[in-house]
């Protein structure tokens, strides 16, 4: 049965690293699952594997053939205002936040930030 995720940067790091961890990742990758992804988080595996000198475009390319980006709108900025007012999260993770919650998906992460969130999946 297929679902609706939600990656945020670091799962697809996660994915990208082929540690054990990325390998859960790729379960939903493998899968029919509908994948999301914020443009936030396109800014921060670029700006990550930029800073680190290795290779981006492919991975940027890849996260945009496998999963659905979704855009910055109105809506979106304002539920993020909401949740980062609510639970204390910093504005890309409120942003990240609200990508999943519009999108009806789960969000994967292992990022700390989010771990007492509902419907949010913990790499760890």
């Amino acid at each position: 049965m297929s679902m609706n995720v939600t990656f945020d940067s670091s799962a697809w790091i996660e994915y990208f690293s082929g540690m054990e961890i990325g390998q859960v990742v790729r379960s939903y990758i493998d899968s029919d699952d509908l994948i999301y992804t914020s443009t936030i988080s396109l800014m921060e595996v670029k700006s990550k594997y930029q800073r680190e000198n290795k290779s981006w475009k492919e991975r940027i390319k890849f996260i945009a053939e496998r999963s659905t980006i979704v855009e910055i709108d109105d809506t979106l900025a304002l539920a993020a205002a909401d949740f980062r007012i609510e639970n204390g999260l910093h504005s890309i993770d409120a942003i990240i936040y609200a990508t999943s919650t519009l999108t009806k998906s789960k969000l994967v992460s292992k990022d700390a930030h989010f771990k007492n969130l509902k419907n949010v999946v913990m790499l760890e």
